[in-house]
C-alpha cells in the first residue's frame, strides 16, 4: 500500500500573524495548530471512502503571513517559540501589509491589493501562500476593530487593511475560518455592516457573547456565524522545568500568587501603582487564609511595540512597592517582610513555560487577558482587570465569574481580595473550568468539522484534496442536543447543522 502521508498533508494558511513576543498570540496560534492537527487527523482516520486508508500525518503544513512588517521589527525573532514547537512544519511569509504609520506605503499596497481584487484572475489572490492553500485560518483574537481612530478616512483604511487578506482568500476560492474572535468598537455603524458582509461566507467563531450578538444582528445574518472560545484554550501545553526554581527555590516548594501587569493609553502609572501597592499589601496580609508565602510580578507580553511591553509596567511597580514597603510607608514594622516576598520574574517563557508557573499558583490576578486564559486551562482561581473592550467580561462570564472583573483603572482591591478568598476556598472550580472548556472546545470542534465538510467550495479547494472532507464521506446528519459540560466528554462525534442550526453554549 503506497504511504499516503505526505499526500495528505493539508497546507494551512494562517493570517495576522503577531509577534511572540506576545505571549497570548502566540498561544493562539499554538492552540489553533493543535486544534486543527487533532480536527484533521481525525478526519483522515476515516475520510478515505476507497478503505485504503489515509496514514496520520505528523501534523500539518503551516504557512504563517504577519499581519504587518513591524512584527519583524525587533531583537528578538518573531515566531521563536512557534518554530521551536513546530519545527520544519512553519514558514513565515511576507506580510500583505506594511504598518499604518508607514502611510505612504501602506496606501500604495491597499491600491495594488485593490487591483488584484478588481482585475486579478478569477480563481487567483495574487499571493502565493493564499493561493497554495487548503484552508486560511484568521488567526483569532481582538484584531478587528477600529473604534480609536480620530479621522473616519484612517479607520476605513485600517479596517481594509485588517480584511485585506480575508478578501484575497475569498476570491481565490478558499474556505476561511476566523477562530476565536472578538470584534468592534468600529468607527462608524457603516464600517460594521462592511465588515460583517465581508465575512459572509467564512466561518465565524466568536469567543464571547458580546461579539457573538454582533454577528446575529448582521443585515443579511451570517449563515456560518456561531459561538466558540479562545482558541489559546486548544493549546496542548507541553512539559517545562524554566520556573522550576522560581516555584521552589532550592528545591523547597513555596506556596505563591501571579499578578500580571500591563500598561495602557492614558494609564495614570502613579496612581495605578499605588492601587497595586495596596492590592499586593492586601494579599500579602491575609496569605495564611489564601495558602501563599510569596507574589510573583510577571511579565506576561514583552512587546514587540512599547506599550506592548509589560516589563516597563511591571519593573515600575515593582520598584514603587520595594520602595514603599520597606520603608514602612502604611505598613509598619510588617512593611520591610512583605517586600521581600514580592518578586519580580524576568526572562523570555514559551507560552508552555507560563501555562506551567501559572498552573501551579495558588490564584493570579490578571491585567493580560491571555493570563488569565491560562490560570483557567489549569483551573487556577483568578480575578480579571479588564482593559480593553468584551473580551475579559465576556470570558469571565462563561466561567461564572462575571462579578470577578474590575477595570484596569479604577479597581477596588478590597474586592479583589476577598473575592480572591470566596475563589480559593472554592474546591469545585477547577473541574467546573476544565468541564466549561471542554464543552465548548466540543462545540468549536463540531462548527469546523461541519463547515469544513458540508460548506459550499469552488474549484481547487478542500474537498479536491486526500482529506476527502465532502458529503460523500461525510453525510448530512442532523442536530445534536445542546452540549452541557456534564455530556462534552462523550459527545466527540456530535456534529452540528450550521444551516440555521445555533449550537447552545455553557452560560455558567
Amino acid at each position: 500500500m503506497t504511504d499516503k502521508r505526505i499526500n495528505s498533508m493539508a497546507k494551512i494558511c494562517m493570517t495576522h500573524g503577531w509577534h511572540d513576543d506576545n505571549k497570548g498570540d502566540s498561544a493562539i496560534l499554538m492552540g489553533t495548530i493543535d486544534f486543527l492537527d487533532q480536527l484533521i487527523d481525525a478526519e483522515q482516520s476515516r475520510s478515505d471512502v476507497s478503505g485504503a486508508g489515509v496514514a496520520k500525518s505528523e501534523g500539518h503544513r503551516i504557512d504563517i503571513l504577519p499581519i504587518d512588517d513591524q512584527v519583524f521589527a525587533t531583537e528578538r525573532g518573531p515566531f521563536r517559540h512557534i518554530r521551536r514547537r513546530y519545527r520544519e512544519r512553519v514558514t513565515v511569509g511576507q506580510p500583505l501589509m506594511p504598518p499604518m504609520r508607514d502611510k505612504l506605503r501602506f496606501v500604495t499596497s491597499l491600491l495594488g491589493l485593490g487591483a488584484k481584487m478588481v482585475f486579478g484572475k478569477q480563481g487567483k489572490s495574487g499571493n502565493d501562500v493564499i493561493d497554495a492553500a487548503d484552508l486560511v485560518v484568521v488567526k483569532g483574537g481582538h484584531i478587528f476593530h477600529n473604534g480609536s481612530f480620530k479621522k473616519t478616512l484612517s479607520s476605513w483604511l485600517a479596517l481594509i487593511g485588517y480584511l485585506a487578506p480575508v478578501m484575497l482568500a475569498r476570491k481565490a476560492g478558499k474556505r476561511v475560518l476566523l477562530l476565536g474572535h472578538s470584534f468592534g468598537p468600529f468607527k462608524t455603524p457603516a464600517q460594521e455592516r462592511f465588515f460583517l458582509r465581508t465575512l459572509s461566507d467564512c466561518l465565524v467563531v466568536s469567543r464571547e457573547e458580546i461579539t457573538h450578538a454582533m454577528t446575529q444582528k448582521a443585515d443579511p445574518k451570517l449563515p456560518h456565524a456561531l459561538l466558540g472560545t479562545d482558541m489559546a484554550f486548544a493549546m496542548q501545553p507541553r512539559a517545562s522545568d524554566e520556573h522550576a526554581e522560581i516555584k521552589a527555590p532550592g528545591g523547597v516548594a513555596s506556596p505563591y500568587a501571579v499578578i500580571t501587569l500591563r500598561d495602557w493609553w492614558g494609564l495614570d502609572h502613579q496612581a495605578f501603582a499605588e492601587r497595586v501597592e495596596v492590592l499586593s499589601r492586601s494579599l500579602l496580609e491575609a496569605r495564611a487564609r489564601l495558602g501563599i508565602e510569596r507574589l510573583m510580578i510577571v511579565p506576561h507580553v514583552l512587546g514587540p511595540t512599547d506599550i506592548e511591553n509589560d516589563q516597563r509596567i511591571s519593573q515600575l511597580v515593582f520598584d514603587h512597592l520595594q520602595k514603599a514597603l520597606a520603608n514602612g510607608e502604611n505598613g509598619g514594622e510588617n512593611g520591610a517582610d512583605l517586600a521581600k516576598r514580592i518578586e519580580l520574574v524576568e526572562g523570555d517563557p514559551s507560552p508552555d513555560a507560563l501555562v506551567d508557573l501559572y498552573r501551579d499558583a495558588e490564584f493570579l490576578v490578571g491585567t493580560r487577558f491571555h493570563s488569565v486564559i491560562f490560570a483557567l486551562m489549569s483551573g487556577t482561581p483568578v480575578y480579571a482587570l479588564s482593559y480593553c473592550g468584551p473580551k475579559a467580561p465576556g470570558i469571565m462570564r462563561d466561567f461564572g465569574l462575571g462579578d470577578s472583573v474590575q477595570d484596569i483603572e479604577n479597581f477596588d482591591p478590597a474586592r479583589i481580595v476577598a473575592d480572591i478568598e470566596a475563589l480559593v476556598a472554592d474546591k469545585a472550580f477547577p473541574a467546573l473550568a476544565e468541564d466549561v472548556i471542554a464543552a465548548k472546545l466540543a462545540v468549536t470542534a463540531d462548527i469546523t468539522r461541519d463547515f469544513l465538510r458540508r460548506s459550499p467550495g469552488r474549484a481547487g479547494v478542500w474537498g479536491q484534496r486526500e482529506l476527502k472532507l465532502n458529503d460523500a464521506a461525510f453525510p448530512a446528519r442532523t442536530a445534536v442536543a445542546p452540549v452541557t459540560p456534564a455530556s462534552a466528554a462523550s459527545s466527540d462525534d456530535a456534529v452540528l447543522d450550521t444551516t440555521g442550526v445555533e449550537p447552545a453554549t455553557r452560560e455558567a
